[in-house]
């Protein structure tokens, strides 16, 4: 007699022939196979929701008492700050603005190794309030803009890619840049003249450039130097974000009123 098969062993062999054949496919037509991804994963979200919010669930209880003295610390800070704006515009007659912005919280669903700095898949979209142009924050720092958006998943170019292109200021010095990543983790501040001198830690933020992108969003500290190129002197940015460990970001969406 033949023995049954076993159904563990049989739904393994087709999640491996269905990867392979996926790879195949992504290699063979790579116009396609963003598109390919995005209807596999919304196919594929269903089944594997339960291992998420599992996961989740872990991350978050592991982290909790880690993170709490830090957030706590930030909260303090940033509550002085908003207490010195608030009195800077008191003492010059100006009512404060109100808020009409608001951040969607947003998983990431998929990360392609060959791609891993240089964008990610999310789990929302239009549906959800995001626009093109958002910028996508991650512990408080800027990680990337929304560059492709669908119903229910948004496609985010990371500041590390070779391709991200951001107006950005030194908010010590008012001096102006453009962030720039290289594909390979790193961010650059690029087209900073070369006799200017910028202390480690200054903190670089995102200056006025569009709709969709206030001024003021922290993108990281600058940490170094790099090669003079052009008569203008590249300095490294060090992210606040974990971008290596990219689990989370929330997406800036702006109101009519912006």
């Amino acid at each position: 007699m033949v023995s049954k098969l076993n159904p563990v062993l049989v739904s393994s062999l087709l999640a491996i022939f269905c990867g392979l054949m996926l790879m195949w496919f992504a290699h063979t037509f790579p116009p396609l196979s963003k598109v390919a991804a995005d209807e596999v994963g919304v196919l594929l979200s269903y089944p594997e929701r339960p291992a998420f919010e599992l996961r989740a669930l872990v991350q978050a209880a592991g982290s909790w008492v880690r993170e709490r003295r830090g957030l706590q610390e930030r909260n303090r800070r940033l509550e002085m700050e908003n207490l010195d704006l608030r009195t800077a515009l008191q003492h010059a007659g100006v009512a404060p603005p109100a808020s009409t912005s608001e951040l969607i919280g947003a998983r990431v669903t998929l990360r392609y190794p060959d791609a891993w700095w240089k964008e990610v898949r999310v789990n929302r979209g239009a549906s959800h309030g995001v626009a093109v142009g958002a910028p996508a924050l991650s512990d408080g720092f800027m990680i990337g803009r929304v560059v492709r958006v669908g119903s229910d998943y948004s496609w985010i170019e990371l500041v590390t890619s070779s391709t991200f292109l951001l107006a950005a200021v030194v908010n010590d010095t008012w001096d102006l840049g453009v962030i720039n990543g290289d594909d390979m983790g790193n961010v650059w501040l690029m087209f900073t003249p070369p006799d200017k001198e910028f202390s480690r830690g200054m903190l670089v933020s995102t200056a006025l450039v569009g709709d969709y992108l206030p001024p003021g969003i922290p993108v990281g500290m600058i940490w170094g130097e790099g090669e003079r190129r052009d008569g203008f002197l590249p300095r490294r940015i060090a992210s606040g974000a974990h971008l290596t460990q990219l689990y989370n970001v929330q997406i800036l969406s702006l109101g009519a009123g912006y």
